[in-house]
């Protein structure tokens, strides 16, 4: 049976590694990401579909995480399910092909500007919203090539573990049956 609270936490680090390359940070990549969101006013948002949604989404994912790595007991009881995995891994995807919201909201701006330009706040911080999806493109392939190799060696670990667990209860079953013959 399958650790969906280790599966997630996998998948979780990867996707935070992922957001700290972007923001070329060690570790609370995904911290930063959700910083940059709330740091984006309504008005440039407001024609990004699910932007709340997925703001909302990933603070929950965040706090799974918290309380996984720092709670007692935590990986023993069900703290996640398989749709927040899929959750994590699609938003992995879509900051990797570019359709997450920061890099949406980089593309419009780029596209069009942004209106009330003389509000200096607004402008820095598209600016810097602008540089840090820029390094989306740069890292795209490296991070995803990484990824993928990650991902593999996780699964291959996962599929070790049920191998050893598969061949003790088979040896443990042979010992009991020599026992009774």
């Amino acid at each position: 049976m399958d650790n969906l609270n280790f599966i997630f936490f996998e998948e979780f680090k990867h996707l935070d590694k992922l957001c700290g390359e972007l923001y070329e940070v060690e570790k609370d990549g995904v911290a930063n990401y959700i910083d940059d969101m709330k740091s984006v006013v309504p008005y440039d948002y407001r024609c990004i579909a699910n932007w709340k949604e997925d703001l909302e989404q990933l603070t929950r994912m965040r706090h799974i995480r918290n309380k996984l790595a720092h709670a007692p007991g935590a990986f023993d009881e069900e703290t996640c399910t398989q749709k927040d995995i899929n959750w994590i891994q699609d938003f992995y995807e879509r900051i990797l092909h570019q359709l997450d919201p920061i890099a949406i909201l980089y593309q419009k701006s780029k596209g069009q500007p942004l209106e009330n330009e003389k509000n200096n706040t607004k402008n820095q911080s598209s600016h810097v919203l602008n540089n840090e999806i820029e390094k989306i493109s740069l890292l795209e392939d490296k991070v995803h090539d990484e990824t993928n190799k990650n991902r593999k060696i996780s699964r291959l670990k996962i599929c070790l573990i049920g191998i050893v667990i598969m061949a003790i209860l088979i040896i443990l079953g042979l010992l009991i049956w020599l026992r009774f013959v």
